[in-house]
């Protein structure tokens, strides 16, 4: 096969006889069209390449742009048929093929596209190929065509469709997220979705614990099936979702192995993780509710579309989980009401029945009685006004302790206290700051306390520990034996939570650790483990 290239913004004098005329100069005027020249840059600069050929020589004639089109080093094409045959992408070839034999047959213009050979790089390259048969004597006999790189047109064609199958999933989760009531079945629907929409290896739904210290995998595809419910994230800024949490913006990594923002969670090390998105769960309490995240084992280019549906999808579940808290909280208020006003009653009895024993006059009784009581309703405040749902720790501390708060230091992670553990710690933290103030630090001008807590995840458990440490307080007497307040203290961890407590008299005061179960909080749906 014969090869001939042509400059389509060169031509010789007979093509421009047959366009336009001549002048006396000899200079070829154009009627009513640009020159050849202007008309050759125009198609340069669009990209596209205009190609003949002669179907009895078997010429082939070619723009000379043709090759930088096909990404071919200038002179390289050969004129065969199969090298032109080789630069076309394997899956598109034989489509391709079929177009100009039908083309042949039929005698109708043809039009494809397809895509150059993948390259190491990932580029990818689309071409629009356009061929019109010419025919004399009903017979075909040459072939006249173009080439376009298309491939701008065809990314911002897949990006509108890929941003519209997008916005559907986003659109058909929201819609099941507000009638869905089963959370785990919507989180695993969530997942799935998230990892078919956008391709990807791992998605992993995480829970933030008490305490603030670790992440729970709630709900993922790609993982070992073992590992939902059980694996559990740190929340160090050592993780990517550690380092989320923190974030006002979903964080984007590209590549895991030279991130500098961050290690990367053991998880993500063990499973090939090279890239990934993760986005916080917002909670309404301020607080994060977890994160989401969306992981490789390819390195991959994530698109600010990809970041927006993992943002959208985020919002929805946080959505969702305080849709379910507040359907829970509406059925426990009604269950609680009935079981707590029956036991506050019992409970209102009983301390009255060992504050009497206990006091050495009436005005002894209704003092330390009326105390307790307050201590009580200052609880069921707190607990109404948050729904009989959730109380703040730091909350009820600080209602508790109100009278002495200037001198008392408070440190802790953000702690949410289902009812029954509310009533009961306010019951605690009322004895020991009256003993404190009848006894303790905060009965001397100089005294002061320092109250911190933490949670700890031990064989039985995510468990609470609360440390009382009084300080430049008066020296313990040499025979003392504790009194009603500290039994009670006593009977409260030990016997009504479960828990255990320890005290010890220091010099400068007393020492006091209390630990109690703590359930899970803020998601609800909680019996995973």
């Amino acid at each position: 096969m014969e090869v001939a290239r042509a400059d389509p913004r060169k031509a010789d004098k007979t093509d421009k006889k047959e366009i336009g005329s001549v002048d006396s100069q000899g200079d070829s005027k154009r009627i009513g069209f640009p020159d050849l020249e202007s008309m050759g840059l125009a198609v340069d600069a669009a990209k596209i390449g205009v190609w003949s050929w002669d179907i009895a020589s078997n010429k082939v004639v070619w723009s000379s742009n043709l090759e930088e089109i096909h990404r071919l080093p200038p002179g390289s094409f050969d004129g065969t048929f199969s090298y032109f045959e080789k630069n076309i992408h394997p899956d598109d070839r034989a489509a391709v093929i079929a177009a100009v034999k039908t083309s042949l047959q039929t005698q109708q213009t043809y039009s494809v596209e397809y895509r150059l050979p993948p390259r190491a790089d990932g580029d990818e390259r689309w071409i629009a190929a356009l061929g019109t048969v010419v025919v004399a004597n009903a017979v075909p006999v040459k072939i006249l065509g173009i080439c376009h790189d298309v491939t701008e047109r065809v990314w911002t064609e897949r990006q509108l469709r890929l941003q519209a199958s997008q916005q559907a999933v986003v659109a058909r989760l929201g819609e099941r997220a507000l009638v869905e009531k089963d959370l785990r079945g919507l989180l695993d629907g969530i997942a799935a979705a998230v990892g078919e929409t956008l391709e990807v290896d791992f998605v992993k739904i995480l829970e933030l614990l008490p305490g603030d210290n670790e992440l729970l995998l709630r709900a993922g595809v790609g993982w070992k099936p073992e590992l939902i419910g059980t694996a559990l994230v740190s929340t160090g800024l050592d993780t990517q979702a550690g380092f989320t949490l923190i974030s006002d913006t979903p964080i984007v990594v590209e590549n895991l192995n030279s991130e500098t923002r961050f290690t990367g969670a053991a998880l993500l090390h063990e499973h090939g993780i090279v890239s990934g998105i993760t986005a916080k769960i917002a909670g309404a309490d301020g607080h994060g509710y977890g994160v989401i995240g969306v992981h490789t084992r390819k390195r991959r280019q994530f698109n600010a579309h990809d970041v927006s549906l993992l943002t959208s999808v985020a919002n929805i579940i946080a959505g969702a989980i305080q849709r379910n808290r507040s359907d829970q909280r509406n059925e426990m208020m009604i269950r609680e009401l009935h079981h707590h006003s029956g036991n506050l009653f019992s409970q209102l009895l009983a301390l009255f029945s060992q504050t009497a024993s206990n006091s050495r006059n009436k005005a002894d009784l209704v003092t330390k009685y009326e105390a307790r009581v307050i201590a009580l309703a200052n609880a069921h405040r707190l607990i109404v006004e948050g729904g009989w749902h959730q109380t703040s720790l730091e909350n009820l501390l600080r209602a508790q302790l109100a009278p002495d708060i200037g001198r008392i230091s408070l440190k802790g992670p953000h702690v949410l206290l289902d009812p029954d553990l509310s009533f009961a710690l306010s019951t605690v933290m009322h004895e020991l700051a009256t003993n404190a103030s009848t006894h303790g630090s905060l009965s001397v001008p100089t005294g002061h306390l320092d109250l911190s807590w933490s949670v700890d995840r031990t064989e039985k458990g995510l468990m609470l520990i609360v440390d009382w440490l009084e300080g430049h307080g008066p020296a313990p007497k040499k025979r003392w034996r504790p009194g009603f307040g500290l039994r009670l203290i006593d009977t409260v961890i030990e016997r009504q939570l479960n828990g255990a407590s320890n005290r010890l008299f220091q010099a400068d005061g007393m020492h006091s650790r209390l630990v109690v179960p703590l359930a899970r909080e803020r998601w609800p749906d909680t019996d995973i483990h």
